[in-house]
């Protein structure tokens, strides 16, 4: 007969043994052929940079942008509740501006949502949106919107955090952790289930789908709360891998604490009220594609899923020496899920972003997390909060 500990013990067991095989199996969809995103090329699109205070950033990445559009194409930048020179920099590189001034709404749901708002008398085929800070791979606009164009659903590229050269050990196992998410994961949900999640940076909408959203939120994880919303309503994101999107972590360890908080934290949260509903109503409607969107929603971020995977396992063995075996019989699996997800996706697609001489690291890497599950991470995580840049103390960066 089971025991009360042994039949506790084994709830939580069970869960996290369902998502580690799923995290497994979107890592195995990741090993097969990728799904090809339809394309076609829409009759216009508008870019639409939000930026917060960007000055030091914004002029490489309009350049970056200006070099891949057309004569029908319009570049547009946000100057959200700037005090800075973002908005002259945007106008000097070429961009039309959008001067919003609203301190009681802040966020870039907000940002976004008044370009919508702008473009309504005279829209464009296609919304492409890119943050401030990042920069594009080769023809990035025109495969990501002619993926939108061509499904006639949302397109996210392949949007990647990268660590400079002289940045601290620790971020380059982040950027390790950033590709299993963003790229391996995102690549085994498009090839198995023709979904995927949106993730910040990098993605486009027809405008038959664009004009009927509201974005102005101040949800931290815009990108996975229009995900969910999107995918609720049949129209689930489309995955462009060749399309390459990259920006680059803070180098100041608090700018990458606060950063990570905002987002992992963030995810936690909203996860935690919107991942078990979704489920429950996929399997209700017998939506495979929504279910998948739900399981990918409720895997906890990388270290905390270790974490609780590792915990459990240990607490098993106890149970197991006591004489239960319930709680083991789930949770070695989901050990075993673990450890063989992570190390393929190292093995095949991460060496190059964490190379074998950088796994000392790990520990530093711990560490930072510590930080962002600390109680300034925690605060930061309460709001929305501008990531502060490595170029904010010295003089801001204008195009040639």
């Amino acid at each position: 007969m089971i025991s009360l500990i042994e039949a506790l013990m084994a709830i939580p067991a069970a869960i996290l043994l369902l998502l580690a095989a799923f995290f497994a199996l979107e890592i195995a969809g990741a090993l097969l052929p990728s799904r090809r995103a339809p394309s076609a090329t829409p009759s216009s699109v508008a870019v639409i940079i939000p930026a917060h205070n960007e000055a030091a950033v914004i002029g490489a990445t309009l350049r970056d942008i200006k070099a891949q559009l057309r004569p029908a194409d319009r570049l547009i930048v946000v100057a959200d509740n700037c005090t800075d020179a973002t908005a002259e920099i945007a106008m000097r590189a070429g961009a039309a501006c959008l001067i919003r001034n609203d301190p009681e709404n802040r966020g870039k749901g907000f940002a976004l949502q008044f370009a919508l708002d702008a473009l309504k008398e005279g829209p464009p085929a296609v919304v492409f949106f890119v943050d401030a800070d990042c920069l594009l791979g080769e023809g990035a606009v025109a495969k990501i919107a002619g993926a939108a164009a061509a499904s006639e659903r949302p397109a996210q590229g392949l949007y990647l955090m990268r660590a400079d050269d002289d940045a601290p050990a620790s971020r380059k196992v982040a950027e390790f952790a950033w590709l299993l998410m963003n790229q391996v994961r995102m690549a085994g949900l498009s090839t198995l289930f023709d979904v995927c999640r949106l993730t910040g940076s990098g993605w486009a909408l027809p405008w038959a789908i664009a004009r009927d959203i509201d974005l102005a939120s101040e949800e931290i994880v815009e990108d996975l709360a229009l995900s969910a919303a999107l995918i609720s309503k049949g129209a689930a994101p489309v995955f462009v891998p060749e399309a390459m999107v990259t920006s680059v972590f803070p180098y100041a360890d608090d700018g990458a604490a606060k950063q990570h908080a905002r987002w992992e934290i963030g995810s936690l949260r909203f996860a935690a009220r919107r991942a078990l509903p979704m489920l429950v109503d996929a399997i209700g409607e017998a939506d495979i594609r929504r279910a998948a969107a739900a399981l990918d929603l409720a895997i906890l971020p990388l270290t905390l899923f270790a974490a609780s995977i590792g915990a459990v396992f240990l607490l098993s063995l106890l149970v197991l020496a006591g004489g239960g075996d319930l709680p083991y019989r789930l949770a070695a699996p989901a050990f075993g899920f673990l450890i063989a997800g992570v190390a393929v996706s190292w093995i095949v697609f991460g060496r190059k972003a964490l190379p074998p001489s950088a796994l000392g690291a790990l520990f530093g890497y711990l560490v930072d997390k510590a930080k962002v599950y600390g109680k300034d991470g925690r605060a930061s995580a309460e709001s929305w909060t501008r990531t502060e840049r490595d170029g904010d103390a010295g003089p801001a960066k204008t195009p040639e």
